[in-house]
């Protein structure tokens, strides 16, 4: 069986974040399922996930010479892909014995349900259309003498890589395009890694904290590197460019690790510049694509690993490749004019956004904490520290703005509740911080956010294979089998029409939850009654 078992809610939660990705942003609930042995606390319907270290574009200072957008034809770079999105957490990766990555004790790739595809453990740019299209060539001015020479030292970098490799010689083509890719992400990839080392071997001579910079650096120095990974997949560079590539390298490293060492504003402000032609270079690679000079690469498919990667349209083309790439670097740009005009000892901006996040996490548990108090003191009439069956309903009927609820909407609200299943719900009592959260799910519109997520041809019902692919999101994106679709969808088809409606789709929801959830997963009657829905 493809199934995973949850394993103290995480694989329900992941799940649920990504079947709820298309969801509003500001929709957030949870729901608390249980097997038949044990409770699980279910994260179901999270916000939809960013990440600063990503997608982050810093009010870097621009002067009044900035260049107006690019005239790009716009054209839909994401959609739907395999792999799920990046966590909300930043930096934080997780440990080798729970990551979906091949490793060397014999950790298993993620399974798409066709085909076992590779994730990148990094935290890394999965840029929205509008930020795609929102880069701009910019320009910081040199504003003190280390400015200037940065500011030089990349415009007579560019000059001579320029002249010597003949890239403004004669007509522009894709294998001149894809040689100065692959250059200049060889060079790239080197002063995230010198400026996160150098600031790591500081940390641990000083056995001071790093403020947030370390993680950020390598970060850049990974996003480049799989830049490289990616051209090199289009065209195997030849012996020497492979030489060209080797002594730049032992040059560049060195220069750059010693002047890091004496003064690290001029290096991040070197790579600021540095950054700032690369927007140019694939501006204008875009503009030549569009123009015509440059036509194999708008319908060329993009490499297998730039889709992985950025989270892109299976059928993503390689133009759709150069516009995340240029946001790549639009991003270091910023980021390293950022790191320049701040103090070694400051912290990383970026980090005092992510414990603003974790605040505001801290603070809405007590909200929550605060609401299940009240819930207790206002609908517990028996004072026994948990609500019953019409103790609930009465609270349910009153935040759903008094209609009267029925016995099947009480039932799914305990049934993501109970810490032990029971065919007699009347029976029960739970306490609110086991249900709440559920009650909140069941009022969520994240339901319909959903179903029209699914319901691609938008007849108002989710057929055999819609609901197979909604399960195979809640599923951790392992396939389920067809006896398993079959079962879902006889158990939650109330109507018997075949298919799932938006009022059976909650229902269908519950019952794979359940199944996934039981010890003995292929006991068909043993979660239908574990549900409620059993005759």
């Amino acid at each position: 069986m493809l199934l995973r078992r949850p394993q103290k809610g995480v694989a329900a939660l992941n799940a649920l974040r990504k079947a709820s990705a298309s969801a509003s942003p500001s929709s957030s609930a949870c729901m608390w399922i249980a097997s038949a042995s044990r409770s699980i606390h279910v994260p179901v319907f999270a916000m939809a996930a960013t990440h600063m270290g990503g997608r982050s574009v810093l009010n870097a200072p621009r002067n009044k010479h900035a260049n107006k957008r690019c005239p790009l034809q716009v054209r839909e770079v994401h959609g739907p892909n395999p792999l799920p999105p990046r966590p909300e957490i930043i930096h934080d990766m997780v440990h080798f014995k729970v990551t979906p990555n091949r490793h060397s004790l014999g950790v298993k790739k993620v399974s798409t349900g066709e085909k076992d595809v590779w994730d990148n453990p990094f935290q890394h740019s999965v840029w929205s259309e509008e930020e795609i299209y929102a880069v701009q060539k910019t320009h910081v001015d040199p504003k003190d003498t280390a400015d200037s020479i940065a500011y030089r030292a990349v415009q007579t970098a560019r000059w001579m890589f320029d002249t010597l490799s003949g890239y403004k010689i004669g007509q522009l083509t894709e294998s001149k395009v894809i040689n100065r890719a692959i250059f200049l992400e060889t060079v790239a990839g080197v002063p995230g890694m010198v400026g996160g080392m150098l600031r790591h071997l500081r940390s641990l001579r000083t056995m001071t904290r790093d403020h947030g910079w370390i993680h950020t650096l390598l970060e850049e120095a990974e996003n480049e590197r799989m830049h490289l990974l990616t051209f090199v997949t289009i065209k195997k560079p030849g012996p020497i460019f492979r030489w060209a590539v080797l002594g730049t390298q032992g040059v560049f490293m060195n220069l750059f690790f010693v002047t890091y060492l004496i003064y690290p504003k001029i290096c991040h402000r070197f790579v600021g510049y540095l950054e700032e032609e690369a927007v140019k270079t694939y501006t204008d690679i875009l503009n030549a694509i569009d123009d015509g000079r440059l036509s194999s690469f708008r319908n060329a498919r993009a490499p297998q690993i730039a889709i992985d990667y950025w989270h892109m349209k299976p059928d993503a083309t390689m133009r759709d490749l150069f516009l995340v790439v240029r946001a790549d670097e639009a991003n270091h740009r910023d980021v390293n004019h950022m790191f320049a005009s701040l103090g070694l000892h400051e912290t990383n901006p970026l980090v005092k956004k992510s414990s603003a996040k974790k605040r505001e996490l801290v603070d809405r548990k007590q909200e929550h904490k605060q609401f299940v108090k009240e819930v207790l003191l206002n609908w517990n009439k028996s004072g026994t520290g948990s609500l019953s069956y019409d103790e609930l309903r009465q609270w349910l009927s009153s935040i759903s703005k008094g209609r009267d609820v029925s016995d099947h909407e009480v039932k799914w609200v305990m049934s993501m509740a109970a810490a032990s299943k029971k065919q007699d719900y009347t029976l029960l009592s739970l306490e609110p911080e086991y249900f709440t959260t559920a009650a909140e799910a069941w009022l969520s519109d994240v339901i319909d956010e959903v179903f029209e997520k699914h319901d691609v041809d938008k007849d108002g019902s989710l057929n055999r294979d819609q609901l197979k692919t909604l399960l195979m999101e809640l599923n951790d994106n392992i396939m389920p089998t067809d006896e398993e679709v079959k079962w879902v969808l006889d158990h939650a088809d109330v109507i018997g029409d075949g298919v799932i409606d938006k009022p059976e789709l909650m229902k269908a929801i519950s019952l794979w939850y359940v199944h996934i959830a039981s010890d003995e997963a292929g006991d068909e009657q043993r979660a239908t009654s574990a549900i409620g829905y059993g005759s």
